[in-house]
């Protein structure tokens, strides 16, 4: 060890540093926090990129999960029956894919197609615009005016609520014609209160409520209380008045 006070090639380092230079260690320590921020910046983006991609690698697995579950499953889906009312709404469905047409608004395009002769001028006239496009394609063009697209959409919810009424009464009137629904010791009714029953439940108190501000709130300790319960009220409320269809255009 030296007079210095130091020690070796360290004590030689520390003594070249122009330590009594206010100016220079300012200098060296915006260097060195610059580099800092430097390697800091460098590294979020390393974590960044490195979550995306294992987010992907997680998207790409999760998707591969639901393909191998769903081609494991077709068998037993309704879909899966040849010339079943399921199977043939997936075939009309994938037409319109075929031909581009996922963007154009169901409801409006089922009014469209409801709206019958008084639909015709629309589409013929943006046939003549465009020969050469589809039925989707002029399809489209005549859903852009707002009074059109208006009474579409209008026209389509009445048809839709028409067809869910039906299969709604349908499915109701099979149920209550099936002898569980008949057994009044079946083990369904002693079982608890679904999920589903308990929403619709509450959804008819509200409306029930709302006309009678006195009505007491639904109390039903099993599915079979909840089941007589959601009868005796009338069932799902949304089927409770039924919609008039919208006036013709002038």
């Amino acid at each position: 060890m030296g007079n210095s006070g130091t020690c070796g090639d360290h004590g030689q380092r520390f003594e070249s540093l122009p330590h009594n230079d206010p100016t220079n260690l300012e200098d060296m320590m915006n260097e060195h926090c610059e580099r800092y921020t430097a390697l800091l910046t460098r590294a979020v983006e390393v974590a960044a990129a490195a979550d995306r991609y294992a987010n992907a690698k997680r998207a790409l697995v999760g998707g591969a999960k639901r393909e191998l579950q769903l081609a494991s499953t077709w068998h037993l889906r309704r879909a899966s029956v040849p010339s079943s009312v399921d199977n043939l709404t997936f075939a009309h469905g994938s037409n319109e894919h075929a031909l581009g047409g996922l963007d154009v608004c169901p409801i409006a395009f089922l009014g469209l197609k409801a709206a019958g002769a008084t639909a015709y001028p629309w589409l013929i006239e943006a046939a003549m615009l465009n020969p050469a496009g589809s039925y989707i394609d002029h399809a489209r063009v005549a859903l852009q005016p707002p009074e059109r697209r208006a009474y579409c959409v209008e026209l389509g919810a009445y048809h839709r609520f028409q067809h869910k009424l039906e299969v709604y009464h349908r499915a109701v009137t099979d149920w209550q014609a099936s002898p569980s629904a008949n057994n009044p010791a079946a083990r369904w009714r002693r079982r608890a209160v679904t999920a589903k029953q308990r929403y619709l439940m509450n959804i008819v108190g509200e409306c029930l409520s709302a006309a009678e501000p006195g009505f007491p709130p639904p109390q039903a300790f099993n599915r079979g209380a909840a089941h007589d319960w959601l009868r005796d009220a009338g069932g799902h409320p949304m089927f409770w008045h039924r919609p008039s269809p919208p006036s013709a255009l002038s």
